[in-house]
């Protein structure tokens, strides 16, 4: 299958709306090395199902409506051996907290009798750990997961969240994505740590049809969708639970807190890195 990959330039306030697009496109979002200060660069991949004309005029016009003038958007068409060799590139084991190691399963890795290594293959799905969202949530629920918790992972991307919580020692995890492909992804991924069964992969739109109470609820996506997920968590959680919030760009950290005060949970913990902040609410 052939595939579009698509960069967007646009001023930094606007990059969580832009990154919204992409998602609800169906694909994940990368943010290669800003051109210039107050700008950045947002790049992601669609499947050439039909003519690419059409994916290109619907994205276009979704991030006009935003920009409220003409978009700077560069497409380049590549196939799957060349998205492949492009991943395999810069792609290497990473640390995450004191034990959990994130490894690309081409590369060799020998690990330390405490490591939990997750072996992932990205995909075109987002989540490889690279991410500052994604190294935040990692560094958290090694923190937080404890044995034989029940937990949520909403926006699974590649499963590495999913995994990480069942290597950590959770008893249920839960992996939702609305993304097809993502979907896809993650069950590979799963199959690959040998976790089928305890980490279930479903496609699906947030918790809709998710009715098992939850200990904990992890979702890395993108500011406007987290407050839209507060009243859902809120309902799946134990009281006591916790969710933790990431992909929330600063500017619009305020926004997220009054979701989470409006739906019974107080912010029990805050990290930040660069321009991104994670959240974790108790539910009270």
């Amino acid at each position: 299958m052939d595939w579009l990959r698509v960069d967007v330039h646009i001023p930094e306030e606007l990059r969580d709306a832009v990154a919204n697009v992409f998602f609800e496109m169906g694909s994940g979002v990368e943010e290669p090395a800003s051109p210039c200060l107050g700008a950045v660069v947002l790049r992601g991949y669609f499947p050439v199902e039909g003519p690419p004309a059409r994916i290109v005029g619907e994205f276009r016009r979704r991030v006009e409506n935003i920009l409220g003038r003409a978009a700077r958007i560069v497409v380049t068409r590549i196939n799957d051996e060349d998205w492949s060799i492009s991943w395999r590139k810069g792609y290497k084991p990473l640390r995450f907290g004191e034990r959990l190691v994130v490894k690309p399963t081409w590369e060799p890795f020998a690990p330390g009798p405490r490591d939990l290594v997750i072996d992932l293959d990205p995909g075109m799905a987002f989540g490889c750990g690279t991410h500052p969202t994604t190294a935040m949530c990692l560094r958290l629920l090694e923190r937080y997961v404890r044995p034989g918790m029940v937990v949520i992972d909403v926006g699974t991307g590649t499963g590495i969240l999913a995994i990480a919580a069942a290597l950590l020692g959770a008893g249920t995890v839960w992996a939702v994505d609305e993304d097809p492909v993502a979907v896809r992804t993650a069950r590979e991924n799963v199959d690959l740590n040998n976790l089928r069964g305890r980490v279930r992969v479903r496609l699906g739109n947030l918790l809709d049809d998710l009715t098992e109470p939850a200990d904990l609820v992890v979702a890395n996506i993108v500011a406007e969708v987290l407050v839209a997920l507060c009243p859902e968590a809120a309902a799946a959680l134990e009281p006591g639970g916790r969710f933790i919030l990431s992909g929330i760009f600063e500017g619009r950290e305020e926004m997220v807190r009054r979701g989470l005060g409006e739906n019974g949970f107080k912010v029990e913990e805050r990290l930040a890195e660069g321009e991104w902040v994670v959240l974790v609410g108790v539910k009270t």
